[in-house]
């Protein structure tokens, strides 16, 4: 990997994107927001939420230079991106078809690209997963659980994409700590694929990630770690959930708050999860700023904070498992703790 790739990739997202924002306003192809109504949305005006497509383009050119071998990662990956990118610009792709979609994904990267989870560092668990059906079937969920995690806290702008840069960085650090440098380097490729997308979405949000960009790179952070894991006895696999469990957790508490304390459908959306509860209450409220994208953009930071009570001690204790099971407790503890201070003092309406 040179200096030069990782430009090539830098800029080749730039421009892609930078194109889609200045079409935008000519091409309704571009513009699907009127197709995306929902409790989620916390912008005003129509943008491009398609800013995977040039994430996702930028880091084919960038493999394709660093090994032309390498376009089966691309292959792979591409059903994963076209289950969101679809839904992206037609918002009529069925659930179901989607879940199709990212399950191909998952399974192609089991048997192609050798991703496969095979311990989880518990006793009673790890005989079960050397059986290859339940290894399968338990790596295959977790990438699409992966892929949608980051999905559901792409809400900000720079929130999902400033997390996911932050947890390639450690595992860029841990990657290299280990000898592992295929992964360093492909994870340094997605950070640079990610930073063209992101300094046009922060602070201003030009462009969105969209599902097609959210799924593909949980996708790949997904298959990074599993690489590390699998191939360094050193690096537990309770670091693989540590760095991941800030959008991992959210899932789990959204699922959790759903389905047990309102009753509710635990797929239906909602305006509930902790990045819009801080927006619409502590944001909003305790800052003197009048321009909602700003509000929106302070979000992200205050969430990006919160990531590195998960990805810091998850990086400084990659090789403990007991540490690294302590500092999933404590950030959920956290994580709870913050949730329900703002609930009960602040937004009982919003339970509504």
């Amino acid at each position: 990997m040179t200096i030069f790739n990782l430009l090539i990739i830098l800029i080749s997202n730039i421009l892609i994107n930078t194109f889609i924002i200045f079409f935008s306003k000519r091409l309704d192809l571009f513009i699907t927001d009127h197709l995306h109504e929902g409790p989620q949305r916390f912008h005003e005006n129509p943008t491009p939420r398609i800013g995977g497509f040039g994430i996702f383009v930028a880091l084919s050119v960038g493999l394709l230079l660093y090994n032309p071998k390498f376009w089966i990662y691309i292959i792979v990956s591409l059903p994963v991106f076209l289950s969101g990118f679809i839904e992206d610009l037609t918002r009529s792709l069925h659930p179901k078809m989607r879940l199709i979609l990212m399950s191909v994904g998952a399974t192609a990267a089991f048997f192609i690209l050798d991703v496969k989870i095979t311990k989880v560092d518990v006793p009673l668990i790890d005989p079960i997963l050397s059986i290859s059906l339940i290894s399968f079937l338990f790596t295959v969920f977790a990438l699409v659980g992966l892929s949608n995690a980051i999905n559901i806290i792409d809400g900000f702008n720079g929130l999902a994409s400033g997390v996911s840069i932050m947890i390639l960085l450690a595992i860029t650090y841990v990657a290299n700590n280990v000898g592992d440098f295929l992964v360093r380097d492909l994870s340094i490729m997605t950070i640079f694929a990610l930073l063209g997308f992101f300094i046009l979405n922060f602070p201003f949000g030009k462009i969105f990630l969209g599902d097609g960009g959210a799924y593909f790179i949980g996708f790949w952070i997904g298959v990074l770690v599993v690489l590390l894991v699998k191939n360094n006895p050193s690096v537990s696999p309770w670091f693989a959930l540590a760095v991941n469990f800030y959008p991992v957790y959210d899932v789990l508490f959204s699922i959790y708050r759903r389905k047990f304390i309102q009753e509710k459908s635990a797929f239906d959306p909602d305006a509930l999860h902790l990045h819009t509860i801080i927006y619409r209450i502590f944001i909003s409220r305790k800052f003197n700023i009048q321009n909602k994208v700003l509000q929106n953009s302070l979000t992200s930071i205050f969430l990006w904070i919160l990531n590195l009570f998960a990805v810091v001690p998850a990086v400084v204790f990659y090789s403990n498992t007991l540490y690294l099971v302590v500092v999933c407790f404590i950030f959920a503890v956290i994580y709870n703790l913050t949730y329900k201070k703002l609930i009960h003092t602040k937004a009982r309406p919003f339970l509504k």
